[in-house]
């Protein structure tokens, strides 16, 4: 029988199609150094509708140490899913991660002792991504990027460019996030469709609303990426999604300069890139230029058709969005 008494830290995770992965989670949370009184798991199904459940039927058929709850949400999507767990959610902080993370044993412990010494908003984790299988394309920085920060600070620091938090690795107070709204369901990856930048707009937010975000990182979590997302045809997927959620935050945050980086210059330097990498046979440069120019024509195109559907940029409008306004559908 669960606690009747509220957690400090629910885990919320969205998962979709990866059933062993959420089981390696779960054990995970199981060895965490803050003691599993204080937190529960939110895991969110959010397969296609059908009779079997594999995502349930694999939770339930563990004995963890920790209050597990299933839930389901229909509508497809990561930030959709999320969203439906952060609601359900019993603790004063919810963690946020996904189902192929691996946290180290004193991950929720720095999340939740960062969070309550410096009095923020929400803590950022650093995220070690490892290549299991090796690599397709040697990947530059840039490359490397798409699978999440590489820089990260020696010790806290505020997440402000260069540095950012990623949606695998957070932690934030509840009740703020209900506050200032969730994460906007046009951003994130949903389905085959590889958005992105869910997690950036959604602290960004947060910061422009006078909330502040700390990186500790003493929060350490694993993320393997395999060789199917190092290779070309990922890299143009992901430009092309990353580009289109980019122009959609302009809806609902003023956008740094530097997370933008679609302007004339950025297309010239793509594709000298592009002509230099093919014609010294450098693949790395290849790829990289290749996601850059489908990243800058897929953020113009949508930043046109949000025009012509009449929406416009916050730093345009007279006054900040409401939850029923485009911006959050």
């Amino acid at each position: 029988m669960p606690d009747p008494k509220p957690p400090l830290v629910s885990v919320v995770v969205s998962a979709r199609g990866n059933t062993q992965h959420v089981r390696n989670l779960l054990d995970a949370l199981a060895r965490q150094t803050l003691p599993i009184a204080q937190f529960e798991a939110v895991v969110v199904d959010n397969d296609l509708p059908g009779p079997v459940r594999p995502i349930a039927d694999a939770v339930r058929d563990g004995n963890w140490p920790f209050t597990v709850r299933v839930l389901y949400e229909a509508t497809p999507g990561l930030s959709a899913g999320r969203n439906r767990g952060i609601c359900a959610a019993r603790g004063t902080y919810i963690a946020i991660t996904d189902p192929d993370i691996t946290p180290e044993p004193g991950w929720l412990q720095a999340l939740v002792t960062a969070i309550k010494e410096e009095d923020v908003f929400a803590v950022g984790g650093r995220t070690h991504v490892t290549y299991p299988g090796g690599q397709v394309t040697a990947l530059t920085k840039a490359l490397r990027e798409c699978h999440g920060a590489v820089d990260w600070p020696e010790g806290r620091e505020m997440a402000v460019w260069p540095y950012w938090v990623t949606g695998c690795n957070l932690l934030f107070d509840r009740q703020t996030a209900l506050d200032i709204g969730l994460f906007r369901t046009d951003l994130g990856r949903r389905g085959r469709w590889m958005g992105d930048c869910e997690d950036l707009e959604f602290i960004d937010r947060a910061r422009q609303a006078g909330h502040q975000t700390l990186i500790e990182p003493a929060a350490i979590a694993s993320h393997p990426v395999y060789r199917p997302e190092t290779t070309l045809r990922y890299f143009v997927r992901q430009g092309a999604g990353h580009g289109v959620c980019v122009a959609r935050m302009h809806l609902s945050v003023t956008v740094e300069p530097a997370a933008i980086q679609a302007g004339r210059e950025a297309v010239h330097a793509a594709v000298i890139n592009l002509a230099a990498g093919w014609t010294f046979l450098d693949r790395s440069r290849a790829v990289e230029a290749a996601r850059d120019l489908v990243r800058i024509g897929a953020y113009h195109l949508e930043r046109g058709r949000l025009r012509l559907r009449g929406c416009r940029p916050i730093a345009l409008a007279q006054h900040a969005p409401t939850k029923e306004s485009l911006a959050w559908k």
